[in-house]
């Protein structure tokens, strides 16, 4: 049983800020908690710490117990949304372009037809962005057409009335589109990830190096029993390097370390060729430093690379072969639940990271907050296990 643990939460790409994420976390924990019959004490958010610039981190302490078991975790939330929110704040033609400049990085250096090898669902996220600015452009065509076809003028006059109301139809659908599916928010992450890619955005690179710092002196100074970095989405392609730097630079850890991704965006951007110190960074990680690695999974999420694997995608042979889990929403939540969200492929990524709803194998705040070793549940893929499941009914099946 782990009596202390030390979790460094590297969040996934959405345009809040840090003390958001951690108070979703600390909401959505003290709503799993009773579930499994767990009792949750959970410091508030330490708002001082998550915005001073210097250290880029914030901070949550908790605390979950049963009858006769207690396990504190110290949460260490490695801030970049400032980096997010950046790239949302400009404007929305700016956003719009840098984000079609990265898909067309993505495509013509044959990054696409690499998700399509390894994770076909995934072609569904690059494809969407481009069907609503597809729909968009017909449906200023029809404008056009129509005020074209009413107006009394003809020449210039009337091609350059018709093209400026097929244009602004077309604009004002695609900000409607916006409101509902986020289009604006999807080419930000293509810009992003392109960015992260290349090295364009030095801003990155350099969080990257603090928030190594940063782990490197957390795990000098801690008396945890288990070291957990845990990664959502896009977060995923910054831990691991945030990793591999830390322990490059001396970081020494002389207890249980284990990397927990879920609904990973990791092959997203170490796919891409010019991406080579993501890739190196999984293999330093998998084969040099031989660390575990839980990746989890979601069937009905286009946003993460079902069937893939954190090395082997790669090609990378050998050392500690990172476990898969895959897990189905509709057994997370209620069927209630599950019906309003099934279809709306952000709120489904996201529910990795969101409360449970019945007890289940998966509980994002159960294995970041439970008594079990994170390599348990690599092994079991179950965290109704004792002693957090029922002591006359044995777990759940996993899905």
């Amino acid at each position: 049983m782990i009596e202390k643990r030390l979790v460094f939460v590297f969040p996934g790409f959405e345009p809040m800020p840090i003390t958001a994420h951690m108070d979703r976390f600390a909401r959505a924990a003290a709503r799993s908690a009773p579930i499994w019959d767990a009792r949750l004490a959970i410091e508030p958010t330490d708002r001082r710490e998550a915005s001073d610039a210097p250290t880029r981190r914030g901070l949550l302490r908790a605390e979950l117990s049963g009858s006769d078991w207690r396990t504190h975790t110290d949460l260490v939330f490695c801030d970049w949304s400032d980096l997010i929110l950046s790239y949302a704040g400009h404007s929305p033609l700016r956003r719009l372009s840098a984000g079609l400049v990265g898909l067309a990085d993505f495509l013509f250096t044959g990054t696409v037809f690499r998700y399509a090898r390894v994770s076909w669902r995934y072609l569904f996220f690059y494809l969407f962005p481009l069907v609503v600015i597809a729909a968009a452009l017909l449906g200023g065509w029809l404008v056009a057409g129509l005020v074209a076809a009413l107006l009394p003028l003809t020449g210039v006059a009337g091609v350059l009335v018709a093209g400026l109301a097929g244009l602004g139809a077309a604009w004002l659908v695609l900000m409607l589109a916006d409101r509902r599916v986020h289009v604006l928010t999807a080419m930000d992450d293509w810009a992003l990830a392109r960015d992260l890619c290349r090295g364009r955005n030095p801003a990155i690179a350099q969080r990257i190096d603090e928030h190594a710092k940063a782990m490197h002196r957390a795990v000098a100074e801690t008396q945890a029993g288990e070291i957990v970095i845990a990664a959502h989405s896009l977060g995923a392609s910054l831990a691991v390097l945030a990793l591999a730097r830390a322990l490059a630079d001396g970081m020494r850890c002389d207890r249980p370390l284990h990397v927990l991704t879920v609904g990973s965006s990791l092959m997203k951007t170490a796919l891409h060729p010019a991406a080579s110190a993501q890739r190196q960074a999984v293999h330093d990680l998998v084969v040099t430093r031989r660390i575990g690695w839980t990746d989890c999974q979601g069937l009905s999420d286009p946003i993460n690379f079902y069937r893939s694997n954190p090395a082997r995608s790669l090609g990378i042979q050998g050392g500690e072969t990172p476990i898969v889990v895959r897990i189905r929403f509709k057994r997370l939540v209620t069927p209630e639940t599950y019906r309003r969200i099934k279809r709306d492929f952000f709120r489904l990524h996201r529910q990795f990271v969101l409360a449970v709803e019945r007890r289940n194998a998966y509980s994002f705040h159960m294995l970041l907050l439970g008594p079990r070793p994170l390599a348990d549940y690599g092994r079991l893929e179950t965290v109704d296990l004792p002693p957090l499941s029922r002591a006359a009914a044995g777990p759940e099946p996993k899905p």
